[in-house]
């Protein structure tokens, strides 16, 4: 089952396609007045986008990494087909992804219609923390 986490302000509704180890992660560049809907598998994932949501941020390591086939339901249903989708990855200290691989996940989500893959250990590594927050919360603003 989704798990709804309302903040107040803003009432948009997000769906957050992610593993439960990275919901701290997520809600630190998310706070700030969006109903968040948490969703750890892919069959609570589209039961949250029949309910209705303004957006969809997955990360690549989504229920055992079906982030890809979600990605794929949500372009290919003509009720929310054109919503906003973010593909996150993290390439910090965690994890260690060759060149090859991060080049074939951008690719992945490109060729599929993601809005965009961000690469949150790149965007930290190059801006700073704050900056980085700051330009992954412009870009969710800019699309809804």
């Amino acid at each position: 089952m989704p798990t709804i986490l309302t903040n107040q302000g803003n009432h948009k509704k997000l769906l957050i396609a992610v593993r439960e180890t990275d919901i701290q992660l997520t809600e630190s560049f998310l706070e700030g007045g969006y109903q968040l809907v948490y969703c750890h598998t892919l069959d609570a994932a589209k039961m949250a986008l029949e309910d209705g949501v303004d957006i969809v941020v997955a990360g690549v390591h989504f229920d055992g990494g079906a982030v890809f086939e979600l990605l794929r339901y949500v372009r290919m249903n003509v009720a929310f087909g054109k919503l906003p989708f973010f593909v996150l990855l993290d390439t910090s200290e965690r994890y260690n992804y060759s060149p090859a691989i991060i080049h074939g996940l951008k690719t992945a989500a490109k060729a599929l219609g993601a809005t965009a893959l961000t690469d949150l250990g790149a965007l930290v590594e190059k801006f700073g923390r704050e900056e980085a927050i700051a330009i992954l919360r412009r870009g969710i603003l800019d699309t809804l």
